[in-house]
């Protein structure tokens, strides 16, 4: 009883040393940062791209306060009313002005956007490789630690199932317990429908399955 209550004990150990692997693994992991700098160069790219369409928007008021002020200009003399298909047509003109100057602008603000997106990941790219690069190589550091102590950890749950099958019952360690449970009886139903209930032999039937272990932290 005193080996497999150790042994708990060590359990318990090797669990924390798996938790502390973790732990290390993770704050390695954290302190893995974007450097301000490219920060500061993705902050400034979107604040451009923000004045950018800032000034479109402005621009595409003015022009188009300017244009409302043409239209506004053209009015309708009575004296002149066979003119309004002149003036209708050029209403027409100023508004596909308009227009075509309102796509044009959107054009280049999409051009201009787009060669801003290729500076900034330019730029970045390289630091998020880097950054992804060096998370990787954590992860394999660790994982042969890791592998290490679950391995330690099947070896002694396996040792000590065996030994407190042997001894036949619960043990408590400090932290784990190993429960120890009895194996299921179970019955040929065959055999004992071919006997009758007083039958010598009916004991054949029975069979006893291996006790079963679980181990459970405390």
């Amino acid at each position: 009883m005193e080996k497999i209550v150790a042994n708990l004990d060590r359990l318990a150990e090797f669990h924390s040393q798996k938790d502390a692997i973790e732990l290390q693994k993770r704050a390695l992991l954290d302190d893995i940062k974007i450097p301000s700098e490219v920060e500061a160069v993705i902050k400034d790219g979107m604040e451009r791209m923000r004045l950018l369409d800032e000034a479109f928007q402005t621009e595409q008021k003015r022009s188009s306060t300017e244009m409302r002020a043409k239209l506004d200009a053209i009015t309708i003399p009575d004296e002149i009313k066979c003119a309004l298909a002149e003036i209708d047509a050029k209403r027409a003109a100023i508004l596909q002005e308009q227009q075509a100057y309102d796509a044009e602008m959107f054009e280049k603000i999409k051009q201009a956007k787009a060669k801003l997106q290729v500076e900034i990941e330019t730029q970045t790219h390289l630091v998020y490789e880097d950054v992804a690069n060096r998370k990787a190589e954590i992860e394999a550091e660790f994982i042969g630690a890791a592998n290490a102590v679950d391995e330690n950890i099947r070896k002694l749950e396996n040792e000590i199932k065996t030994d407190t099958e042997r001894f036949g019952k619960t043990v408590k360690g400090k932290y784990f317990m190993a429960v120890y449970n009895k194996g299921r009886i179970t019955w040929n139903t065959g055999m004992m429908e071919a006997w009758i209930n007083d039958h010598p032999f009916l004991k054949q039937a029975r069979k006893e399955g291996r006790p079963s272990i679980s181990l459970r932290r405390i």
